[in-house]
C-alpha cells in the first residue's frame, strides 16, 4: 500500500477554500491535509465551513491539521523548524490564497508574488518532489482572443504574453505567477498545475445549512449599474460558471494524478465546460427578479459610464470582448480530464444562486 500523502492547502478560508478542503479529505482517504492561513481565526472559519458544506463529519478528522502563518514572508513565515519539517513532508501543495481585489493596482500584489517565490523554493528543496496546483483565473490571459483574432480559443498553456492579462491588477498578478511557476517548471524541474477559474458559482446541489454564493463584485456592479442607467448590456461572454465543488473535485483530482514522462507544466481551463448564453442571465434578472430595462450593445452600455469613476470599465471591456456570439472560448482537454460530470446551467440554478443576494432590481432609479 503506498504510503499516505501530506497536502498543504494554502488559503482553506472564503469561499472556494472549504470546498477543497473537503474534496481533499473525501477523496484522499488516508492523506494528512494541512491547511495554512494567515488569519488567527483561520482553522474556526474553515471548519465552520465543512460543517455546513458537507453532511460528513470531516470538521473533525483526525487527518486535518491547521497552522496559521504569513506565507509572503521567508521560509513560508515558520521557524526553522516547522519550515524544514514541511518540505520533508509535504507532497502536494494547492495554492488558493489571493486578494480577489480587482481595483487595486498591481503593485498591491507584490506580496503573494513573493509568496509564489517562497512556495518555489520550498519545492525546489524538497526531497518527495512536491506539486504546486495554482489556483490562477482566466483574468490572466482574458485578452487572448482579442489579441490573437487567428486563433481567438484560449489555450491550457502558461500564460505567457503579459499583454494578454485583464487589464487590472488583480490579472496581471495571476499571469505574472503563472509565469513565475512555468519558469520554475522549466529551470529546476517543479512540477506545476495551473488551474484557471473564471466565474465561481455555488454548488451544484446545497444542503439545508450550506453558505449562500457570496455577492461577486463585477456581477453586483452590472445589475445595479444596468439598473441605474434603465440599460442593459446584452452581448457578452458567454455565463461559463462553473460550480464551486466541482472546481474544487476538479482541483482535488489533479492532487491524485500521476505524473507523466514530460512532466512540463499543466494548464486547466476549468470553466464551465458547456457555457450557457448571456441572455440566460437576463431572462432569470428580468423574470426573477424584476429587472426591467432596455437592451444594448456593451461599447453603449460602457460609453455610458466615466472610466475614471467606473473602475472595472477596463475590465468590462475585455469581458465583452473576442467571440461573444459563440459559447466557447477556451480550450479544455485538460480540464476535462479531471473535472466531474457538470450539469448544463439553467435558469432555475443561477436564480437560487442569485436569491440570497436580496436584489431589488424593479426599484426604480437605485443608488449605487
Amino acid at each position: 500500500m503506498a504510503e499516505p500523502k501530506t497536502i498543504a492547502l494554502l488559503g482553506s478560508t472564503g469561499f472556494l477554500g472549504p470546498y477543497i478542503t473537503a474534496s481533499l479529505l473525501q477523496k484522499h482517504s488516508r492523506a494528512k491535509i494541512l491547511c495554512l492561513n494567515r488569519s488567527e481565526d483561520g482553522e474556526q472559519r474553515t471548519t465552520s465551513s465543512l460543517q455546513r458544506i458537507s453532511s460528513d463529519n470531516l470538521a473533525s478528522s483526525s487527518r486535518l491539521h491547521f497552522m496559521t502563518t504569513d506565507i509572503t514572508q521567508p521560509n513560508l513565515g515558520l521557524d526553522d523548524t516547522q519550515y524544514k519539517q514541511l518540505v520533508c513532508e509535504v507532497d502536494e501543495i494547492v495554492f488558493n490564497a489571493w486578494n480577489a481585489n480587482w481595483a487595486v493596482p498591481l503593485a498591491k500584489f507584490e506580496p503573494l508574488l513573493n509568496a509564489v517565490r517562497n512556495v518555489v523554493e520550498a519545492c525546489i528543496g524538497s526531497p518527495r518532489k512536491a506539486r504546486v496546483t495554482f489556483v490562477s483565473s482566466n483574468c490572466s490571459i482574458m485578452n487572448w482572443p482579442s489579441r490573437h483574432p487567428e486563433q481567438p480559443l484560449i489555450p491550457e498553456e502558461p500564460a505567457w504574453e503579459y499583454a494578454s492579462a485583464a487589464d487590472s491588477g488583480y490579472g496581471q498578478s495571476k499571469c505574472i505567477a503563472e509565469q513565475l511557476l512555468a519558469r520554475a517548471n522549466l529551470d529546476s524541474g517543479v512540477r506545476i498545475a495551473i488551474v484557471r477559474a473564471g466565474q465561481i458559482g455555488g454548488p451544484s446541489s446545497a444542503i439545508a445549512s450550506s453558505p449562500g454564493w457570496p455577492i461577486q463584485g463585477w456581477l453586483w456592479v452590472t445589475f445595479k449599474t444596468s439598473q441605474q442607467l434603465g440599460c442593459w448590456p446584452v452581448h457578452m461572454n458567454a455565463v461559463d460558471w462553473i460550480p464551486v465543488d466541482a472546481l474544487a473535485e476538479g482541483i482535488t483530482n489533479i492532487t491524485l494524478s500521476q505524473p507523466s514522462n514530460n512532466d512540463v507544466t499543466k494548464v486547466y481551463n476549468m470553466m464551465h465546460p458547456n457555457p450557457a448564453p448571456w441572455v440566460l442571465l437576463h431572462n432569470v434578472l428580468t423574470e426573477k427578479f424584476g429587472l426591467a430595462v432596455k437592451g444594448v450593445t456593451l461599447p453603449q452600455w460602457l460609453g455610458l459610464l466615466d472610466p475614471k469613476v467606473f473602475k472595472m470599465h477596463g475590465f468590462m471591456a475585455a469581458a465583452g470582448e473576442g467571440r461573444e456570439q459563440e459559447a466557447m472560448v477556451f480550450h479544455n482537454k485538460n480540464a476535462l480530464e479531471m473535472l466531474p460530470k457538470v450539469e448544463n446551467l439553467t435558469a432555475k440554478q443561477i436564480e437560487v444562486w442569485l436569491k440570497g443576494w436580496r436584489l431589488r432590481l424593479g426599484e426604480a432609479r437605485a443608488r449605487l
